[in-house]
């Protein structure tokens, strides 16, 4: 069933002049957010990208107050306009939700609500813990070792490193013990973050059928499955570019037991670093069955060539010189030298190898 809000006119005086709710109203959202002085919205998420604004308030001290009525849970959120403050709530008849935080440091809690505006709160609650938790382990570094000192830079990392997948592991408890809204809102809110990482396909799978059916559930699906696809275990999607010579060349076209793709620049040191290695494992393991197709960053062709010929790379190369990033996008490659190992069915085996770990893996898939 469809979700209604309705905002009827007599709250919505209410709500440029005062902080008392009408008659038949049967939800609420009030609170004071420090140091904002502006204009506040409610809305309802309708797709990735877009929202109906259910009501709106200018308030001058950063108190504000909403009304109106629901006919069942339904998913909102209140935009601090001008900040980067965006709260998720969940409303059903009833409940009475408070809001308050300080714009200034970017923090808010909330608290009152209906079944799942108490799950929110609480989840809201861990999530503030969490984040009070890394901030100590950092501030106990910063203040008893010498972070110029490249071992105590190393140790600190380490130290946040674990307690991040500590962190970590209470989200995917958390994902996978709540089959509501709750649980797809919070993923969807984070899907940047877990896209850019590639971990959404891993979070998506852990939420129940409830969770994945709502908005913000089917709102993550394709991004869940395009995800899926270019990690581990997935199936390479394919894509299509131009060689040097300016012929078409597809990923699925570049025909071998095992493949290398390659994503690299001539501008990248690294990059330039790793392929005496790339070359050596190449020339060993080709007539094999090893096959490398390069994709560079590129947009000078000239230096694109002159670094092929330079390292002396005699596989395929294909790059479409910054007139767009097919490729690094659908593959998300914020970062080069990367490497995706392939399978002859383009499922990927392996990422991410350099070294002797790349020619490792790869005189494993060879070995008789």
């Amino acid at each position: 069933m469809k979700s209604t809000v309705l905002i009827n006119m007599c709250v919505a005086a209410t709500l440029a002049l005062s902080t008392q709710a009408c008659g038949g109203d049967n939800f609420s959202v009030t609170g004071n957010l420090a140091g904002h002085g502006g204009r506040i919205l409610l809305l309802k998420p309708i797709s990735a990208e877009a929202a109906d604004t259910i009501a709106n308030y200018v308030t001058p001290d950063g108190t504000f107050a909403f009304a109106g009525r629901v006919t069942e849970p339904t998913e909102m959120l209140l935009e601090v306009v001008g900040t980067n403050l965006n709260i998720p709530l969940f409303v059903e008849e009833g409940a009475e939700i408070a809001v308050n935080g300080n714009v200034e440091e970017k923090r808010w809690s909330t608290s009152g609500g209906g079944a799942l505006q108490q799950i929110s709160n609480d989840w809201q609650a861990d999530r503030l813990a969490m984040a009070a938790g890394r901030d100590s382990i950092a501030d106990y570094y910063r203040a008893n070792y010498d972070l110029s000192d490249y071992f105590w830079v190393v140790q600190a990392r380490g130290a946040l490193q674990r307690y991040a997948d500590k962190c970590d592991s209470i989200e995917d408890a958390f994902l996978a013990s709540n089959d509501n809204m709750v649980a797809a809102s919070f993923l969807f809110n984070k899907r940047n973050e877990l896209i850019r990482n590639k971990t959404l396909a891993h979070k998506y799978e852990l939420l129940g059928e409830n969770a994945r059916n709502t908005l913000s559930g089917k709102l993550l699906t394709d991004d869940a499955q395009r995800i899926a696809s270019i990690t581990l275990g997935g199936t390479a999607p394919d894509f299509t570019m131009e060689t040097p010579e300016g012929d078409p060349i597809s990923l699925y076209g570049v025909k071998g037991k095992v493949k290398i793709l390659d994503f690299w620049a001539s501008w990248c040191g690294p990059c330039r670093a790793e392929n005496p290695n790339v070359k050596r494992i190449y020339e060993k393991y080709h007539d094999k069955g090893l096959e490398i197709l390069s994709v560079s960053l590129d947009t000078d062709k000239e230096k694109w060539l002159a670094a092929i010929e330079a390292d002396g790379m005699p596989w395929n190369h294909a790059s479409e010189l910054g007139k767009a990033n097919t490729a690094q996008d659908v593959y998300n490659v914020y970062g080069i030298p990367f490497m995706l190992i392939l399978d002859e069915n383009n499922k990927i085996i392996s990422e991410g190898l350099r070294g002797e770990r790349l020619e490792e893996f790869i005189a494993a898939q060879f070995a008789e």
